[in-house]
């Protein structure tokens, strides 16, 4: 009975076993009862991938601006300085004589004009009566305000001395004055303009002896004379007057006290302070060994206007140059000379233009 049972349990299960999971009907292999393997492609191993860097690449080249080099600096004294005034080129025109001036003893004068660059300017000739031709002579007037100037200020005395004693005389009014043009004058280089132009034309002058010619000058125009010296190779001998220093720091400070402090913009442009090397490169003094004239220096030991030790360094700095100079103080005497001193003056002078300009 047992074993009856034991073979029916035997054929249920095998009969199970033959059952189809897919439904009835269906028929399956053996090999069904193993659950398949999904199909899936083999996994091949792959170098794992590199973590990000906390480094942040360089950046790309940014193009560097060019900085271009700093401009030099401006020359403060460019066409100002002596070397600069020597290039220049001079004798354009020629000299009008206008209206008559006045008649004196031996002599008689005229009102003139002339070119000096863009500029007509005005001054007085002094002709001496006869034939001629005469030794020239320019005087140089020193400063004076424009609101009381008259034609002939200050150099009136030395051109009626000299044109009593044969002299052609030609005496500029200097830009500004007395209806010439007006013009830019610093460091008063307009005023050297004005005389260096007057050079040539006064040698071309039918009353004019032929050859260089003589110069006089008063205080500013003194120190224009001694500026014309180191600039032009035409003058042969030169009176220079109570000047004003010829190194030009000098003469600034020298018109800042005696001005109360304003010494004049248009004139003094910068201070000896803001460019000490431009001061000298304007200053005449740096280039007497140019000068080709003989020299003689008149000035009052008691003079207020200008110490005389401005022409005492003047005659030092010629001699130190090899040049032929002679310096003459008066003792007491102020900026103009008088009586005794003056009269002294008046005849060294003569001797000197006669012995410099007549032979």
């Amino acid at each position: 009975m047992r074993r009856t049972l034991n073979l029916i349990l035997l054929l249920s299960l095998v009969g199970c076993a033959q059952a189809s999971p897919a439904g009835p009907g269906a028929t399956a292999s053996p090999t069904a009862l193993v659950a398949a393997a999904p199909s899936v492609a083999p996994t091949v191993p792959r170098p794992p991938t590199a973590a990000p860097s906390l480094t942040p690449p360089p950046p790309s080249a940014t193009p560097t601006a060019t900085i271009p080099p700093p401009s030099p600096t401006p020359d403060p004294v460019a066409g100002l300085t002596i070397p600069d005034l020597r290039a220049l080129e001079f004798g354009a025109g020629e000299i009008t004589v206008g209206e008559l001036w006045q008649r004196g003893a031996g002599y008689t004068s005229y009102r003139i004009s002339y070119p000096a660059g863009d500029l007509r300017l005005t001054g007085l000739i002094h002709i001496p009566d006869g034939e001629g031709p005469f030794p020239v002579i320019i005087a140089n007037r020193g400063t004076i305000s424009r609101e009381i100037y008259q034609p002939g200020m200050d150099s009136r005395a030395f051109s009626d001395l000299m044109a009593n004693n044969g002299y052609l005389v030609i005496a500029p009014d200097f830009r500004g004055y007395a209806g010439g043009d007006d013009g830019p004058n610093p460091f008063y280089t307009g005023f050297y303009i004005d005389v260096l132009a007057l050079i040539p034309l006064a040698q071309r002058l039918p009353q004019a002896r032929p050859g260089k010619l003589g110069m006089w000058g008063h205080s500013r125009g003194a120190s224009v004379t001694v500026a014309a010296l180191t600039i032009s190779d035409q003058i042969a001998a030169a009176v220079v007057y109570a000047p004003a220093p010829a190194y030009l720091a000098e003469d600034y400070w020298r018109r800042f006290r005696n001005t109360g402090g304003n010494p004049g913009g248009d004139t003094w442009i910068f201070t000896p302070d803001q460019d000490p090397a431009a001061y000298r490169r304007i200053s005449p003094i740096t280039y007497f060994d140019a000068v080709d004239a003989t020299v003689q220096l008149h000035h009052g030991d008691a003079d207020t206007t200008v110490d005389s030790s401005a022409s005492a360094a003047i005659a030092a700095e010629l001699r130190a140059q090899g040049k032929d100079v002679t310096l003459h103080i008066y003792e007491g005497q102020g900026h103009a000379l008088q009586g005794a001193a003056y009269d002294l003056y008046a005849q060294r002078t003569l001797e000197f233009f006669a012995e410099h300009l007549k032979k």
